[in-house]
């Protein structure tokens, strides 16, 4: 496909796209104890009319993994605005354990609106929080998961992250033939193609900022990693080795990249140096190395490799190439992915001929299956540390699915464009 004519496809798909929604969270399995917590309709002062609510967004947002039960405003006794006009006496009798409340306002910046608004805590009877948010009116959809992030933080005590994104392949279909690199919000809205290919797409990674997304395409008759940059379009492949190019993942500086490369032979794990645009060589083995994964504090890479006769989960040291298995229970553990606390991984176990998602604290060695379905793979983590998005399969569909990291709550993301697989969580946004 022509670069130029690919590129302008692009843009002319992210700026002709209406704001709909591509994937959508449906809750199979939530917690049996969800917070209780209202949000009231945020008071409107602007003469324009709302062409999104922001309570049912942030309503939408917190109830999206099954950790909160929102009251709906047809539930509530009174509708305030402010902080003196909350009754903490009226809220308890609902069973409410925290409220929002909030009114808008018209910014001083043309097109831009501001929003105060209040956290309570109702059984201490206190504010937790008051905050302003700016943003403009076109964008209420962003300004409402930036609020969602704040009221998740100041309960939950860990950031919020309705305002990531997701990236992920859509597989041919009988509506669109070619394979696409797609990113959308997580709650599925304001999806876009990123790119698009007969050939196939794969390895999708996003940058520490968030701006930039490194994957793997066969546009050229074979695999080459490209790095594409999300607010223009623009794409570039990094420097080409024969064999095997493939699995990309950024380091958490964003100054190199971890991939796999069989110029010498057998795959084995190299880095890039994006600036000096040259590749070193990490691992040096006859068995297959492959799957690479940052540690938070880029001194380590995870990868897999069936060094020791079957596929398990190794641990790298950057400077000293020094290797340490870390996974010795079953007989297949692969595609791992460091916690944000660098304490944990979370990668593809096979248990009694099943694959299946599991955790394991690096220091212990202990080992916990979080799925029961059947071919999960390609786990990805939240940047909170408190979500898993996973491929797997639903009949003979390939879908996404979710699972909270403590197993409460389970969910899946069936597509409207059909078959999807390996997603990839974005970092907090700013």
């Amino acid at each position: 496909m022509n670069v130029l004519k690919s590129l302008f496809l692009i843009l002319l798909f992210i700026s002709s796209q209406p704001s709909l929604s591509q994937l959508r969270i449906e809750i199979t399995g939530g917690a049996e104890d969800p917070i209780n917590i209202a949000v009231v309709p945020i008071d409107w002062k602007l003469e324009l009319p709302q062409e999104e609510y922001l309570h049912e967004i942030i309503k939408t947002d917190l109830e999206s993994f099954g950790e909160f039960k929102v009251l709906p405003p047809k539930g509530m006794l009174s509708f305030p605005s402010t902080e003196e006009e909350v009754f903490y006496r009226d809220w308890r009798l609902l069973n409410v354990d925290y409220l929002v409340v909030g009114h808008a306002n018209r910014s001083e910046i043309e097109g831009e609106l501001k929003i105060s608004y209040f956290i309570f805590d109702i059984a201490r009877e206190r504010v937790i929080h008051k905050a302003i948010m700016s943003g403009s009116i076109k964008s209420l959809r962003r300004v409402a998961h930036k609020m969602s992030d704040k009221i998740y933080k100041k309960i939950q005590g860990i950031p919020g992250i309705f305002s990531t994104r997701l990236a992920y392949i859509d597989k041919p279909s009988a509506d669109d033939k070619n394979f696409n690199l797609r990113i959308s919000d997580i709650d599925g809205f304001n999806g876009v193609s990123l790119f698009s290919s007969p050939q196939p797409i794969m390895s999708p990674n996003w940058s520490p900022l968030g701006d930039k997304v490194a994957y793997v395409s066969f546009e050229e008759g074979s695999s080459r990693i490209f790095i594409q940059t999300i607010s223009t379009g623009t794409r570039s492949g990094i420097k080409l080795e024969k064999g095997i190019n493939s699995s990309p993942n950024w380091s958490p500086k964003g100054d190199k990249l971890a991939a796999v490369l069989s110029k010498e032979g057998n795959p084995d794990i190299f880095l890039y140096d994006l600036k000096k645009e040259i590749w070193g060589q990490i691992t040096e083995h006859f068995g297959i190395d492959t799957e690479p994964d940052w540690s938070p504090d880029g001194k380590s890479l995870l990868f897999t490799s069936n060094r020791s006769g079957s596929p398990q989960i190794y641990q790298v040291n950057v400077r000293s190439k020094r290797v340490k298995r870390l996974t010795f229970e079953g007989t297949y553990n692969a595609r791992a992915r460091y916690s944000p606390d660098g304490k944990s991984i979370v990668f593809v176990h096979r248990r009694d001929g099943v694959f299946h998602i599991a955790t394991q604290k690096i220091r212990s060695g202990k080992v916990r299956i979080l799925t029961d379905t059947f071919l999960d793979e390609s786990p990805t983590i939240s940047p909170n540390g408190n979500v898993v998005i996973y491929a797997t399969k639903r009949k003979d569909e390939d879908i996404l699915a979710g699972i909270t990291i403590d197993g409460k709550t389970k969910f899946i993301l069936p597509s409207l464009r059909g078959e999807v697989r390996e997603p990839a969580w974005s970092p907090i946004l700013d």
